[in-house]
This record gives structure tokens, sequence and C-alpha cells, in this order.
């Protein structure tokens, strides 16, 4: 089962995502974990290459890990920044919803 787990502070802006495992759904052809890795990669994409935003990011089999620091709010790409972060979570809790069982919120 994959397990997402990301942190917000109480304005809603998403400081931290972690999700790691693997969904074991319908064998080789396994869809949801194929759809978090697109999800997670276009995220790790869309902060180092796109908004060259500074953060910790890891990203390797089963695991996945975008942490920001509080200096990184001063950065002119914060506010896309939290609109990348929240698509993606918004998109992860669907599949949570979805897919009971291979993926869910630790």
């Amino acid at each position: 089962m994959i397990q997402v787990d990301w942190q917000q502070d109480p304005e809603g802006r998403i400081w931290r995502l972690h999700c790691a495992g693997h969904a074991g759904f319908d064998g080789e052809l396994d869809l949801v974990c194929a759809a978090v890795s697109a999800l997670t990669g276009a995220l790790g994409i869309g902060f180092s290459k796109v908004l060259h935003l500074p953060c910790q990011l890891e990203a390797g089999d089963g695991q996945f890990l975008l942490q920001l620091s509080k200096e990184t709010g001063a950065h002119p790409e914060f506010i896309s920044a939290q609109t990348l972060l929240q698509t993606t979570v918004l998109a992860l809790t669907e599949m949570i919803e979805h897919y009971p069982g291979f993926i869910g919120r630790r």
C-alpha cells in the first residue's frame, strides 16, 4: 500500500509531501503506482526545472519526499509552488477515495 502524508500550516500552505510504498494493484500493471509516480514526478519537475525553487527533493523506488523550508515562503515563486502542491494533494486525495486499500493517508 502507498502511504501518503503531507503537512499544512493553519493557513493551508503545504510544506511537506511524502509518499512511500507500492500499491500492489493488478500485479505488474500497477496503475495506482504509475499514477502516483506520474503525479509526484511532475511535481518534482515543476519545482526543479520550472520554478527553480529551493527545496529538499528525494525520489526513488517507492519513495518521494518534497520538503520546503520556512525561508522558501519568501521566494517569488512560493505561490506558484503552493498551486502545484495543492493540485497534487487534491489528486492524491481523489486516488485515496477511489482506491482504498492500495493508497491511503498516513
